[in-house]
């Protein structure tokens, strides 16, 4: 597989899972925010699990749910908001259309094509809930074409270890961010932080009525069987990457860094208490993040006969491309 074919996909996972777990986060956020009206600063939790606290500013726009809604759903401007999120990914789709099946071209076309014939400033100031459970049925849609039609190739190994690494990357950096909300005791905290992740049911089948921000922190880190888990999306990220048929210079690299993540993860000391699981997870999104860099020295840009590289835009979440 050509190394820009390989860098395309992988980013098109990356930023489809990047708009579905930004209209989830939005979705919980703005019940909460109903629900409690005191919970505004919320809006400025969100900027920072994003990552986007600077970009924001420059905006001028107040930490508000209609100022941090428009800039993360529809500012064409914002390269890490679910318009610019759908948009790049179907780029990323279509130059590699040679690369995917119809269906996967089709629904992620389709996606895009329905996101832009809305008004989303109108959409999100009527009926933002319905915008949201669109978004994240589209996102769901396409996962499913790929799941169910796409050949178990490199190409398909790429496109999902993105999805993988962006899901992981959410998971941790929003835990670091809730936790001390959790802390507090709130037990609207507790379940806006799984709802963020759509963990809620998991966690009760798992817990029943527990709100132990231990036992919430443990579970959305390192269950083995939850797909939007840490550990999980390490996990499988690791198997994909050891199914890789291409070979190229330096293998490994990618391997041991991915390794390295994913058993501190799987020993920590979780369940006692003594934990500093913001700090943990500021460790362990450092360490996605370099898996993330490995990735693109060893598979995208380490081959000199392959060196064309697609234009690079600077996004959130530790990504560019």
């Amino acid at each position: 597989m050509l190394a820009r074919h390989a860098e395309s996909l992988f980013w098109a996972g990356r930023y489809l899972e990047r708009a579905e777990d930004t209209a989830r986060i939005l979705d919980a956020t703005q019940h909460a925010t109903i629900i409690r009206p005191n919970a505004a600063e919320q809006w400025g939790d969100l900027l920072t699990v994003l990552r986007i606290h600077a970009e924001f500013e420059a905006t001028d726009g107040e930490v508000d749910w209609r100022g941090v809604g428009n800039f993360l759903v529809a500012n064409p401007e914002n390269p890490g908001s679910i318009v610019s999120a759908v948009q790049t990914a179907r780029e990323n789709l279509r130059s590699v259309r040679e690369q995917v099946p119809s269906e996967v071209w089709e629904t992620a076309n389709r996606f895009h094509l329905e996101l832009s014939s809305h008004d989303l400033a109108a959409d999100l100031d009527g009926e933002p809930y319905t915008l949201f459970d669109l978004i994240k049925t589209h996102c769901q849609t396409v996962s499913g074409a790929i799941e169910q039609n796409m050949p178990r190739s490199d190409g398909y190994r790429f496109l999902t270890i993105g999805v993988l690494i962006e899901r992981a990357l959410m998971t941790s950096r929003l835990l670091s961010i809730r936790w001390n909300h959790m802390a507090a005791g709130s037990f609207e905290d507790a379940m806006l932080t799984l709802s963020s992740v759509s963990a809620t049911e998991a966690f009760r089948r798992r817990h029943q009525s527990a709100t132990d921000p231990v036992a919430i922190s443990s579970f959305l880190l390192r269950d083995a069987l939850f797909p939007r888990s840490t550990l999980y999306c390490l996990s499988r990220a690791e198997l994909l990457l050891d199914d890789l048929v291409d070979r190229v210079p330096g293998r490994g690299r990618t391997e041991t860094v991915l390794g390295r993540v994913r058993s501190s993860l799987e020993f920590a000391e979780l369940d006692g208490g003594a934990m500093d699981i913001p700090a943990f997870c500021a460790e362990l999104d450092d360490g996605i993040r370099q898996v993330a860099d490995a990735m693109a020295r060893q598979y995208f840009r380490n081959v000199d006969q392959l060196s064309i590289r697609p234009q690079a835009t600077v996004v959130s979440l530790g990504g560019h491309r």
